[in-house]
């Protein structure tokens, strides 16, 4: 994109206002739960696309019902949406992709954990998250944050479009583009705190309304020759043409173009029979005079 990605005063109000004054309660915060990369990893699906207070529900129900996280591997999505709730935003596609994502860890390393990337640089640690199959951006630069104190911003398409309506970010700014410019805009030390309070503010606004699936055309989607489709008052079907009703006048004018319907019809086959005859007659011969 030309330009900046957004306004660097707007930004910093929005994240002074939303800063949490304490200590926040979302899990990631507590050194139990930071301690293993693989939470901060699956709490990380739940917030992609979704509320902190949705996600930190949605974790602690799993982390209850589950032994471990090889369980939420092998685990089908519908025994997982049960323990979540099939009214989490996009229950299905996301857990998933959570199960898909620590299937593909799970073959990397033969256990689903990222301790190896504790003693990993940070291109090789981003490389190898950014690296999972469908695995949104947010999700793993969320992880690298949060887990590896990397000096990267998660923004999801839910959290863009909240900055983009508060006029923080360009309207033609991509997710990578905000991300990007808002990474620059803070220090390694103030990223994470930045990046909860955005989220907060995210939460704290209402979410767009969800479009509506357009109605079916009456015309069945046929369009004419032009490419518009027909209105339905030009559209003119047969059974249309037959309920039209019709006037005494025009009831009298069809009832006597009937016979001369008729008769039209009859001329012709009367000719060509009268010619079929003609054809077999045989032409009379000269009679001879006598001398």
């Amino acid at each position: 994109m030309k330009g900046p990605a957004g306004h660097a005063s707007k930004l910093k109000s929005l994240v002074d206002k939303h800063a949490p004054a304490e200590t926040p309660a979302h899990p990631q915060w507590s050194e139990e739960f930071a301690g293993d990369p693989v939470n901060v990893f699956v709490h990380s699906v739940l917030a992609w696309e979704a509320p902190l207070a949705m996600a930190d529900t949605a974790f602690a129900k799993l982390s209850a019902r589950l032994y471990d996280w090889n369980d939420l591997r092998v685990c089908l999505v519908d025994e997982t949406m049960e323990i979540v709730g099939p009214r989490y935003p996009n229950a299905f596609a996301r857990l998933r992709l959570l199960r898909n994502s620590l299937t593909a860890i799970y073959k990397r390393q033969h256990k689903v954990e990222l301790a190896h990337l504790e003693s990993a640089g940070k291109r090789e640690s981003r490389t190898y998250l950014e690296g999972i199959p469908e695995l949104p951006a947010f999700v793993a630069h969320r992880t690298l944050l949060l887990r590896f104190k990397h000096s990267v911003m998660p923004i999801d398409r839910r959290i863009l479009e909240k900055l983009r309506d508060a006029g923080v970010v360009a309207a033609d700014a991509s997710e990578s583009d905000a991300s990007t410019w808002i990474a620059k805009e803070f220090g390694a030390d103030r990223l994470a705190a930045a990046y909860h309070a955005i989220h907060a503010f995210a939460d704290s606004t209402p979410d767009r309304p969800a479009k509506p699936e357009p109605a079916a055309r009456k015309d069945g989607g046929k369009e004419s020759r032009k490419g518009a489709p027909k209105k339905a008052s030009e559209a003119e079907t047969p059974a249309a043409k037959a309920t039209e009703p019709k006037s005494p006048a025009a009831k009298k004018a069809s009832k006597s173009a009937a016979p001369a319907k008729k008769a039209a019809t009859r001329a012709p086959a009367a000719k060509e029979a009268k010619s079929k005859v003609a054809r077999k007659a045989p032409a009379a011969k000269p009679s001879k005079k006598k001398s």
